[in-house]
C-alpha cells in the first residue's frame, strides 16, 4: 500500500491546538502507520473513524465500514497476517459481534499490529444496554488500556502498536464518551517504525486446531506475562499524593476524581491506564503506604476485582472500597456527586461540591427528523392494524435504528425491541410460539445487512405467519449516514455497486413487495397485504433519508 505514513509525516499544525479525546487517538492511530481501518458505526467510538478517513487520501490507507463487526474484525485480522497494521473501530455491544473471531485470534497472535478502539458507553446513552465490555477482553485474553490523560491519547495508540507487534497480542483500548468529547492539547506522538508489510508463513502459526489449541493458550500466556512486565514501567500510569487515604482512578475517571478532590486534600492518586494485565508490583507497592483505597472505574468492578484477588494472593493491609460494596453506584456512569459522597464516606471534608452534572442528547429520544419518509409509513401501519382487529392482535418488533423513535409518544409501536439485526429471529420465534396474534418485524436496511440476514432462511422455511418489513432509506442514518452494502456510494463518496434488498430476498426464494410513501394508496393496500397474507410476507419500504439522499433520490 503506498504512501504509508509514521508520525514525521503528519502535520504538525495538527497539534497545535486542543483536541477532542477521540480525534487524538485517531491521529495516534496515523502516527503509528495504520494501513487498514475498519469497523461498524456506534457512539462514542465513530469519530475516530471518521476522523482518520477525513485526513487520509485514499491511496494512504483503507478506511472502510464493514457491514458487521465480525467482518471488521476479520478484515484486520488479515492485514494483519499480512504485515500490516491495522485498527477495529466499534462500539460495546460490537464486541459482542466480533468476539468470536477475536477470542481465537489471540491464540496465534499478531503479526502486523491490531488494535481494537472499543468505545463503551456507560449509563445507556446510545445503547441498548451499559456492558462493561472489559469483560469480554478478559474471556479472550485481550490486554486492554484505558487512557486517562487527553494529552497521552496519540502516544498511547502508538505504544499500543509497539506493544502489539512485540508481544504478538492484539491490543484493546477503551473510552467512554467522556472521554471522547472532551479536548486538551495533545502530545505530538513519537515515530514507530514500520514492519515490513509481507505475509508471514510459518507451518501452524495461523492455523488453529484442537490439537494445537493448548500449545497456543501457553503461548499466550507467555506473552501476556512479557507485556505485564513491561506495563510495571508505563509512563501511563501515575501516581501522586503521599496520603493514606488513596484513589485508583481507571482511565479517564481521573478527570471527574480532580474536579471533586479538594486542593487541601491529603489524598493519594493512582491514575491507572493499565487495566489488563495489571501492573501488578507497581499496585503493591502504592497499596503498601495506604490505609483504605477507592476504586473509581467506569462500568462494572473490573480492576476492583482484580485488585481484591491481587491482595488474596499477596496480602496488603488496605481496605478497598467501590463498587463491590456499593460505596459507588453499581449501576449507570458515574458522576461528579457520585464519586463525591464516596469519597466523603473515606475522607470527610475531602470532597468539594460537584458542579451540575451535565446532560448528553440521547439521539434514540430525537423526534424523526423534518420530511421523513417513517413517519407516513408508521402511521400507514398503524392504520392497517387498526383495520385488522387493532393493536391488541398484533406483536410488533423493532430494532435499533431511526426507527426507535416510533416508540415515543404519541405512535408508543413497539411492543419488543432488544438488538440491532435481532428483530427477525425474535419474530420468528415469536410466531411460532404464539399463533393467536400477527407478529410483525421491523427491519432496517443496515441492520438486515448487519445480522438481520442471518434469519432470512430460517423465516423463508418457516412457513409461518409472519410480516417483515425492510425499511430501506439507503444510509446507516442514525449514526450519521454512514455507507453500507446498500448505499450507493462509499465512506469518501465516490459512486459504488449497491446490493439491492429485493435482489437479496429474492435469492432466499422470498417474492416481497416494494412500497413507497409518495404513493400512499398502494402502500396502504400493500400493508393490508401483509398483515393477512398466508406465511412469511416481506415488505421493503424505499424511504430516501432527507438528511443524506441525493435530490434526485428524494420523494
Amino acid at each position: 500500500m503506498s504512501g504509508r505514513t509514521n508520525a514525521g509525516l503528519l502535520h504538525p499544525d495538527l497539534f497545535s491546538t486542543p483536541l477532542r479525546g477521540d480525534i487524538a487517538l485517531a491521529y495516534g492511530a496515523m502516527a503509528a502507520g495504520v494501513d487498514i481501518v475498519t469497523g461498524y458505526p456506534g457512539a462514542p467510538a465513530t469519530p475516530v473513524f471518521d476522523a482518520v478517513l477525513s485526513a487520509s487520501a485514499p491511496d494512504e490507507r483503507l478506511v472502510q465500514w464493514a457491514p458487521n463487526e465480525k467482518v471488521a474484525m476479520e478484515m484486520a485480522i488479515g492485514a494483519s497476517l499480512a504485515g500490516l497494521r491495522s485498527l477495529v473501530v466499534l462500539k460495546s455491544v460490537g464486541l459482542n459481534i466480533a468476539l468470536d473471531p477475536l477470542a481465537t485470534f489471540s491464540l496465534s497472535g499478531c503479526f502486523g499490529g491490531l488494535v481494537i478502539l472499543l468505545g463503551d458507553d456507560p449509563g445507556g446513552w446510545g445503547s441498548q444496554n451499559e456492558q462493561d465490555s472489559r469483560w469480554l477482553t478478559r474471556l479472550a485474553e485481550v490486554p486492554v488500556f484505558e487512557p486517562g490523560e487527553i494529552r497521552d491519547a496519540a502516544n498511547l495508540m502508538v505504544q499500543a502498536y509497539a506493544w502489539s507487534e512485540a508481544h504478538a497480542l492484539p491490543i484493546v483500548v477503551r473510552i467512554t464518551g467522556s472521554y471522547a468529547t472532551e479536548c486538551a492539547r495533545v502530545e505530538p506522538p513519537w515515530d514507530l517504525p514500520r514492519p515490513p508489510g509481507m505475509f508471514l508463513r510459518k507451518r501452524g502459526r495461523w492455523v488453529i486446531l484442537p490439537s494445537t489449541v493448548v500449545k497456543r493458550h501457553r503461548s499466550l500466556h507467555r506473552h501476556l506475562r512479557d507485556l505485564q512486565r513491561d506495563v510495571e514501567g508505563s509512563p501511563y500510569d501515575r501516581a501522586s499524593g503521599s496520603g493514606r487515604i488513596g484513589i485508583i482512578a481507571v482511565g479517564h475517571t481521573i478527570a471527574k476524581v480532580r474536579e471533586v478532590l479538594a486542593p487541601e486534600a491529603d489524598v493519594a492518586l493512582l491514575s491507572l491506564t493499565s487495566a489488563w494485565p495489571l501492573p501488578e508490583n507497581a499496585i503493591l507497592g502504592w497499596l503498601a503506604s495506604r490505609d483504605r483505597v477507592l476504586v473509581v472505574e467506569e462500568g462494572g468492578s473490573f480492576v476492583e476485582q482484580s485488585v481484591r484477588a491481587l491482595l488474596q494472593r499477596r496480602p496488603v493491609p488496605v481496605v478497598l472500597f467501590g463498587r463491590e460494596d456499593r460505596t459507588l453506584p453499581e449501576e449507570g456512569e458515574l458522576t461528579q456527586a457520585g464519586i463525591g459522597a464516596a469519597l466523603e464516606t473515606l475522607a470527610p471534608g475531602a470532597g468539594r461540591a460537584a458542579a451540575e452534572e451535565s446532560t448528553r442528547n440521547m439521539p434514540s429520544r430525537a423526534p424523526l427528523c423534518q420530511g421523513c419518509g417513517y413517519l407516513p409509513l408508521f402511521e400507514a401501519l398503524i392504520a392497517a392494524m387498526e383495520a385488522h382487529g387493532g393493536r391488541k392482535r398484533h406483536i410488533v418488533v423493532g430494532e435499533t435504528g431511526c426507527m426507535v423513535r416510533a416508540d415515543l409518544p404519541p405512535m408508543e409501536l413497539f411492543d419488543v425491541k432488544y438488538g440491532l439485526g435481532a428483530s427477525l429471529a425474535l419474530g420468528l420465534g415469536l410466531a411460532l410460539s404464539n399463533r393467536r396474534q400477527r407478529t410483525l418485524c421491523l427491519v432496517g436496511d443496515s441492520s438486515f445487512f448487519h445480522t438481520g440476514l442471518n434469519a432470512v432462511p430460517q423465516v423463508s422455511r418457516s412457513g409461518v405467519d409472519l410480516t417483515v418489513i425492510i425499511l430501506d432509506n439507503g444510509v446507516t442514518a442514525l449514526t450519521g449516514g454512514q455507507a453500507h452494502p446498500g448505499t450507493p456510494y462509499d465512506e469518501r463518496g465516490a459512486p459504488r455497486a449497491t446490493l439491492d434488498i429485493l435482489s437479496v430476498l429474492s435469492g432466499f426464494g422470498i417474492h416481497a413487495r416494494q412500497v413507497s410513501p409518495s404513493s400512499p394508496k398502494e402502500m396502504a393496500r400493500d400493508l393490508d397485504w401483509a398483515l393477512t397474507a398466508s406465511g412469511p410476507a416481506f415488505i421493503v419500504a424505499r424511504v430516501p433519508c432527507p438528511r443524506f439522499a441525493s435530490p434526485e433520490e428524494q420523494p
